[in-house]
């Protein structure tokens, strides 16, 4: 084992492998993408129905066609969410349908 230059060291370099780079790079995307409000509430959404178009979006929070084709593309990048296309109609589901009860097992408890 390599020796810290420290009296007494607590830990050395290598003595904890660093994680996976790949992985660490795909859990920062999901915790990106569900960082923010707008697109918590499109995963709820997402949770109540089976699927939902981006006009259903727009409807439900109120925003313009171009925020909610913003957000639904960080989820898709993410790869929360999946699209299907029928015709002109983009519409979107879940991949993970329990992603928001995992995210509150994360949260502290506020009491």
């Amino acid at each position: 084992m390599k020796q810290c230059m420290a009296e007494i060291p607590r830990v050395c370099s290598g003595d904890i492998p660093l994680y996976d780079s790949a992985e660490t790079e795909r859990l920062a995307i999901t915790a990106k993408a569900l960082s923010d409000p707008i697109r918590i509430q499109m995963v709820h959404f997402l949770q109540n129905r089976s699927d939902l178009c981006t006009c259903e979006f727009e409807e439900l929070l109120g925003l313009a066609q171009s925020k909610v084709s913003y957000h639904l593309k960080i989820l898709l990048q993410a790869e929360l969410i999946e699209r299907e296309i029928h015709g002109s109609w983009s519409h979107y589901k879940l991949r993970n349908r329990d992603v928001l009860d995992k995210l509150k097992t994360l949260s502290l408890s506020r009491v």
